[in-house]
């Protein structure tokens, strides 16, 4: 296999445990890309409005891809809807080494947009590592939001029923 030009590491909102390694190892009109070691042939073009036409074993796939900020877009390919969390090698590193070790005041956020269905703490509440927080709902899916430490919960910024947009401060736990 050939040296990748460049390497990244994806995630969807609905599989945050599942990583794909994606690597372009041949640049050009047709690129060569890798994900997890399965080797495609890529062409595609920006048609404007956030439209790509992705070709893709001789099949053609008109792909909507909006930033949605933090390394996040959104993506939809006929009828199909995803969320997905792109990063470089160097961010990945640099994440393994802060969360590696979590100690200290931990301020959670919304990973993804969508509404609190259900707010489990509250001030002065004390956790410990994997008890769940809340539930955010995402996609029509339910997301357990759980401490990533045993602490106190200091500040809890949502209620049931508010909306949160990528990055809203949610909880903070010490």
């Amino acid at each position: 296999m050939s040296k990748a030009l460049a390497s990244y590491y994806t995630t969807l909102s609905d599989m945050p445990d599942v990583e794909f390694k994606v690597e372009i190892l041949e640049d050009g009109p047709v690129k060569k890309v890798s994900v997890d070691g399965k080797i495609y042939e890529v062409d595609y073009n920006v048609g404007g409005d956030l439209i790509h036409s992705i070709i893709m074993n001789h099949r053609s796939h008109g792909v909507q891809i909006t930033g949605l900020g933090n390394s996040v877009y959104e993506v939809k390919n006929k009828g199909d809807y995803f969320q997905v969390k792109v990063i470089d090698e160097l961010t990945k590193m640099r994440l393994s080494r802060t969360q590696s070790s979590v100690i200290g005041r931990q301020v959670i956020s919304a990973q993804m947009p969508g509404v609190i269905l259900k707010v489990y703490v509250k001030p002065g509440d004390m956790v410990k590592a994997g008890d769940p927080l809340s539930v955010l709902v995402a996609m029509k899916m339910e997301n357990e939001i759980r401490s990533p430490i045993d602490g106190e919960v200091k500040e809890v910024y949502v209620s049931n029923g508010d909306k949160v947009a990528v990055g809203d401060k949610m909880l903070v736990v010490e």
